[in-house]
């Protein structure tokens, strides 16, 4: 599998971005009113102190339900249950798994006959001519090969492939893979996986799969130093 240079989700970072930026500007108002009103009281009284009812309104201000920082939170925990499947999520893609090309890359047909390359989002698997390259492969043959899955799609990479979270009897692949020691999560791309990243966790400390090895070397390392041979 070659390097994955994914989209990731262009389209939906500008819109979170522009939250992000009307909850900056909020704290942002909030602090050029503090340090006037501090100012003010210097001025006039030769000291600063923080009245109770202006404490009272901050409070409030950041304990509203429509508050940015609530509606921030939110986003980020619809979007962790679609990806994750808590519950199950209404599904993009549903067919048959025609091939696994290795550890996260399979082909799917559709009940329209039309065929889907799908690479596992938030996950990396050993390069199949590394250590537990072939052993990911198999793996995940044993589980989707020939197998009804459904796919929640996040985005679409570079190479025309959709990155998606497979699933197959309820079972969120993605996460199964890493669990077993057979992928890295992949931080770079899904910084905020956290249930990938627990995981992850998990299995290093039991010593699955590439983690029995002592110091196994991450497949976009191993992509880098062999880029161009």
């Amino acid at each position: 599998m070659k390097l994955p240079p994914f989209l990731r989700g262009q389209h939906s970072r500008k819109a979170h971005s522009s939250r992000y930026r009307s909850i900056s500007r909020g704290l942002r108002n909030l602090l050029i009113l503090a340090v006037a009103f501090s100012a003010f009281q210097w001025q006039s009284t030769g000291q600063v102190t923080w009245p109770k009812d202006l404490l009272d309104r901050a409070q409030q201000y950041v304990s509203r339900p429509e508050a940015g920082w609530h509606r921030a939170k939110d986003v980020l925990e619809e979007q962790g249950a679609v990806r994750e499947g808590q519950p199950l999520p209404d599904f993009d893609l549903y067919g048959k798994v025609v091939r696994v090309s290795d550890g996260d890359t399979l082909s799917l047909l559709d009940k329209s006959g039309k065929q889907h390359k799908i690479r596992f989002y938030g996950i990396d698997t050993p390069e199949l001519q590394q250590a537990y390259g072939k052993a990911a492969k198999a793996a995940l043959s044993r589980r989707v090969y020939r197998e009804e899955v459904g796919v929640v799609v996040v985005e679409t990479d570079n190479y025309g492939r959709q990155v998606g979270t497979v699933y197959a009897d309820g079972v969120n692949v993605n996460r199964a893979l890493v669990e077993e020691g057979y992928a890295w999560w992949y931080r770079y791309h899904a910084p905020h996986e956290r249930r990938l990243e627990i995981a992850e966790g998990e299995a290093r400390a039991a010593k699955r799969g590439l983690w029995a090895d002592d110091d196994p070397v991450p497949p976009w390392d191993w992509r880098r130093r062999n880029r161009g041979r």
